[in-house]
């Protein structure tokens, strides 16, 4: 039975699903990857999934988003989807799991831009607001 992702049902969800889906593609390789492909590939394998939010929330605040926008995009990933639709978790836990992983990105990003000049600018045409 194959797994089916469930559905955003904000049209700010679907947008963060869309984000989420273009920045795993860009750190997956992979320009032609849907969204229900990849929950395929990653929902089950927590390891790989917890690995993939890791590389999308660095990215996405690399790309000039604001944390709590990145911790919004990374609700839509395959892992919190799967464990909160699928494996019943309370979304309590997996809302902290997400915020600590984009403090976590923060922390990464900030320590390389450090002497580098200006930290990453933020484009309000990216808030998910």
């Amino acid at each position: 039975m194959a797994l089916t992702p469930k559905e955003p049902e904000s049209e700010v969800g679907r947008k963060a699903r869309r984000v989420y889906l273009q920045f795993a593609q860009r750190v997956i390789g992979e320009s032609t990857l849907d969204y229900p492909t990849l929950y395929q590939r990653f929902a089950q394998n927590d390891w790989a999934a917890i690995k993939l939010d890791d590389a999308v929330a660095e990215a996405v605040l690399r790309a000039g988003f604001s944390p709590k926008s990145a911790v919004g995009v990374l609700h839509q990933g395959p892992y919190l989807q799967f464990q909160v639709h699928h494996r019943k978790t309370p979304l309590a836990p997996m809302s902290q799991y997400v915020r600590s992983t984009v403090l976590t990105a923060m922390q990464k990003v900030g320590s390389r831009v450090q002497g580098q000049g200006p930290s990453v600018q933020r484009r309000p045409d990216l808030e998910l607001e």
